[in-house]
């Protein structure tokens, strides 16, 4: 139920309670969109962290987010692991009606990069090494390109000093 001085448009700025009860307590919520499927789920971004129900719910916290681009009515994302700690994982999440939601997504992404840099580690084959803010300090993600095994130790040795000696460049 709706007050007489209650507006269509601030109406329509109202988080729903279903959308908010996917997040965290204290997380302000920014956009949602729905996903496409049978059954009512929803993709939300808040100032912390990306929800997404893939297959079941999944809180992504923005500096672990490597990439987000959008494209044929999906959502695609992919998870940098902790510097370097293995195979990347991926989500593609359809959405209807995506108005804002992933130029939104997107935006939080880029905007937690502090330094990204591309690492040469077998002609061009590499990793991504990159750091965003979080909370308090840094987060740094290594992001192997395709084809590089990061359970090889001689791959793991030489992203290891290339990290090490990005961080001691930036002097951090």
């Amino acid at each position: 139920m709706t007050s007489a001085n209650t507006t269509r448009a601030e109406m329509l700025r109202r988080t729903p309670a279903d959308v908010r009860a996917l997040t965290l307590p204290g997380e302000r919520v920014l956009s949602w969109a729905r996903v496409a499927g049978p059954a009512t789920a929803y993709a939300v971004a808040t100032d912390q962290a990306l929800y997404i129900p893939v297959p079941e719910p999944l809180r992504l916290p923005w500096e672990l987010i490597a990439k987000a681009t959008w494209g044929e009515g999906a959502i695609m994302l992919i998870e940098g692991r902790v510097a370097p700690a293995g195979i990347n994982r991926t989500w593609r999440v359809r959405i209807d009606e995506p108005g804002a939601f992933p130029t939104l997504v997107y935006e939080r992404v880029t905007s937690s990069v502090v330094v990204s840099e591309h690492v040469a580690l077998m002609g061009d084959a590499g990793i991504r090494i990159v750091a965003r803010r979080a909370g308090d300090g840094l987060r740094w993600t290594v992001t192997f390109d395709p084809g590089l095994d990061p359970d090889d130790p001689q791959i793991r040795r030489r992203a290891d000093a290339a990290l090490a000696d990005l961080r001691s460049t930036l002097g951090v």
